[in-house]
């Protein structure tokens, strides 16, 4: 799952250097900017490690993501029991729609893992350890492994650090959200964690099984009409 960004930069050095044929896959959720920066992330990479890191593309989640959005925006269900601020619930749906577009990846294409870049020390709620727990079982109910090379590194100066190391000059651009949730001054409160657990076990993960299924068999009908 791959931003471009510092974190997932170094994601995919590690990767690689560890041995994985790296896929890279970039989601456009609908309200990104600055999505033609991935280009550029990507050619650093290819030049140091060449057919070692392909790249998949970018792929729209905004219809996914919707899903989520909707039933939230329109009050369809019942979320006042869920202490949580709007852009919590709207980060934390849209990093369940790349898993779910991710999953689906690895399944049609028999890729055994799947990685992403989140880092603790960033204090986004959902990355926070409790979080990516759950998204780590939602995997493997697939069977497949989650990697988070950067996770416990503990400052953005040390993934610079390692990147020069790299032979990687860090200075970055990478998408941004425009829903992102600013990080003046955040902390995640626990009570919050805690109930980002609740609403992945109650409301989204069984959302995002059923969106699974329903993804892949819209993949396997397309790759049977190409075949014919």
């Amino acid at each position: 799952m791959f931003s471009g960004g510092y974190d997932t930069l170094l994601s995919a050095c590690m990767l690689v250097e560890e041995g994985y044929k790296t896929f890279l896959i970039t989601y456009d959720n609908g309200m990104e900017r600055g999505l033609e920066s991935v280009q550029e992330n990507i050619r650093r990479l290819q030049k140091i490690y060449d057919n070692r890191v392909e790249f998949l593309g970018i792929e729209p989640i905004v219809g996914t993501w919707r899903t989520f959005l909707i039933p939230y925006l329109l009050n369809k269900k019942d979320f006042s029991k869920y202490n949580l601020l709007p852009m919590e619930y709207f980060c934390l749906t849209c990093r369940t729609s790349m898993y779910i577009h991710s999953i689906v990846e690895c399944l049609n294409s028999d890729i055994p893992s799947l990685a992403e870049g989140a880092r603790k020390s960033q204090n986004y709620p959902e990355q926070t350890e409790p979080i990516m727990r759950k998204f780590n079982g939602f995997c493997k109910e697939f069977g497949i492994e989650l990697l988070l090379p950067v996770f416990n590194v503990e400052s953005k100066g040390k993934i610079k650090e390692e990147l020069l190391l790299r032979g990687i000059i860090p200075k970055t651009r990478e998408p941004h959200c425009t829903l992102a949730m600013p990080l003046y001054d955040y902390k995640p409160k626990e009570d919050h964690i805690n109930d980002m657990e609740r609403l992945l076990d109650e409301l989204i993960f069984p959302e995002a099984e059923m969106l699974i299924r329903k993804l892949l068999k819209i993949k396997k009908q397309r790759r049977k009409g190409e075949m014919i």
